[in-house]
């Protein structure tokens, strides 16, 4: 893409002006009015306006100026700020090359903290002979007799915000429009002008940007820049959700377009350089609810007498050409959010919940290991290989269950090479479970609560999820591989 001077030249006015305060490349294009198919645009100017010195990449890729670090005084410390609920805190300092920092937390008195918000990267001073006594007592860290005793400082200014954004409910009285953080960010609430701009009623929850971050000395205040819904109302905690965690909505149409363009190119015939394992047994179990299938399992019984156990993971590198658009957007999510009523995924549902989902009877490719182990569960061999199956059934869990419980039930439903497929995966995994656990391993089966949503989105209660023998199945396939 030819660089675009006017929005290099627009970056660099905002990113310099007196009052900016770090933020991601997509807020820089928020802030510049580009719109969410341009966003690529702004990220690509941002990178080559760092690559020639005329900005930097703060913690968690926050833009900054260039050479900011180099106005700080040398005596102040850089750290992350931990708010406690009672309105102290301490700053966790940053390890550097070549700079002698202190290796533990800086305690900072409730008056200290200046309008640092948790998380917040700030400058701390030190205070001369300022110490606070640790409360859990015991030895000096000199190892001398007597109370543990923890440096403190003060906070003199706020390098990096780690978020401008908060979620809330908002309320009014006599006039005054105020908003209630979520989660106890805040202890007091914070107050936000002409509310009627956004036509926001008692009861909302809505978004609100700092204005002024509350300290010791005054109360904070905000304006709401988008009205979530009636508290309560369906789909409107999820949706607070996903904007407390600034978490990502739609794709841009740059990345949209990659996955077209991935999508029309596919077919389902074999290409050269991949195995065709399409003619072998191979199936996948997931639960009930699941929304894409990623991986796959196939077992044969070798002449030797030794196992050949088949895990296929979806070959979702296939489809994101490296440096694309979708490339980028898929970095920046990292993962894909699974929520109560909802996924966000990483990739657009073109490619997720198809291209690389392990639908059955459809041609899909796989990133394959092979694992040879003998009939004790020793692992003798390992090959890998780029592959294109074709999953003859998909199972849910409890289908695996209710098999496992009575096989004979089951034998009219299966086809003879996927009923025969299911009893064998059950005795190797078994086998390899067994000696894992023999050999010290330790087993942490904490709880998993399950969210149980009506038709209508609401709530409708709650259940924990039973880990079965299906469960451990494919658990110890995919700790083989």
């Amino acid at each position: 893409m030819a660089e675009n001077p006017e929005l290099q030249q627009a970056i660099l006015d905002l990113v310099n002006a007196p009052n900016y305060q770090p933020v991601k490349p997509r807020v820089i294009a928020k802030k510049l009015n580009y719109p969410p198919e341009q966003k690529q645009d702004v990220r690509r100017a941002v990178k080559r306006l760092a690559k020639r010195g005329l900005l930097s990449y703060g913690t968690k890729h926050l833009v900054r100026p260039a050479g900011q670090e180099k106005k700080r005084d040398k005596g102040l410390i850089v750290g992350v700020f931990r708010r406690a609920a009672a309105g102290f805190g301490f700053v966790r300092p940053k390890l550097a090359a070549g700079v002698k920092q202190p290796t533990e937390d800086i305690f900072i008195p409730a008056r200290k903290t200046l309008d640092a918000h948790d998380g917040d990267t700030v400058e701390v001073r030190l205070s001369r002979g300022g110490h606070h006594r640790r409360r859990e007592g015991g030895r000096r860290d000199d190892g001398r007799g007597g109370e543990a005793l923890r440096q403190a400082g003060e906070i003199v200014s706020v390098l990096e915000r780690e978020t401008n954004r908060f979620v809330g409910t908002y309320s009014s009285t006599g006039g005054v429009g105020r908003v209630v953080v979520d989660g106890g960010v805040f202890n007091e609430p914070i107050y936000v002008g002409d509310p009627g701009a956004k036509n926001v009623q008692d009861g909302d929850k809505v978004v609100v940007e700092m204005v002024r971050f509350p300290a010791h000395a005054h109360d904070g205040e905000g304006v709401v820049v988008e009205v979530l819904g009636a508290k309560g109302e369906p789909g409107v905690d999820t949706l607070s959700i996903i904007r407390e965690f600034n978490l990502p909505d739609a794709f841009p149409a740059a990345a949209l377009d990659v996955a077209r363009q991935q999508a029309q190119a596919f077919d389902e015939s074999v290409p050269e350089g991949r195995r065709d394992l399409t003619g072998m047994t191979i199936i996948t179990i997931d639960p009930i609810d699941a929304r894409d299938f990623d991986d796959a399992i196939s077992l044969e019984r070798l002449d030797n007498g030794h196992w050949r156990l088949g895990v296929h993971i979806a070959d979702v590198s296939h489809f994101v050409p490296a440096g694309s658009a979708l490339d980028d957007e898929a970095r920046d999510r990292a993962t894909s959010v699974y929520l109560p009523d909802r996924v966000i995924p990483m990739l657009p549902e073109i490619i997720s919940n198809n291209l690389a989902s392990l639908q059955p009877n459809r041609v899909r490719f796989a990133k394959t290991a092979f694992i040879e182990f003998t009939p004790e569960g020793i692992r003798v061999d390992t090959e890998t290989c780029n592959a294109a199956i074709q999953s003859k059934r998909r199972f849910t869990y409890e289908e695996v269950d209710e098999y496992l419980a009575d096989r004979d039930a089951w034998r009219e439903k299966l086809t003879p090479e996927v009923f025969e497929l299911v009893g064998r995966m059950h005795e190797l995994a078994m086998v390899l479970r067994r000696r894992r656990l023999d050999g010290g391993a330790i087993e942490l089966t904490l709880p998993e609560t399950k969210i149980d949503i009506d038709k209508d989105g609401r709530v409708a209660g709650a259940h924990l999820v039973e880990h079965t023998e299906s469960h451990q199945i494919i658990e110890e396939f995919m700790l083989a591989a």
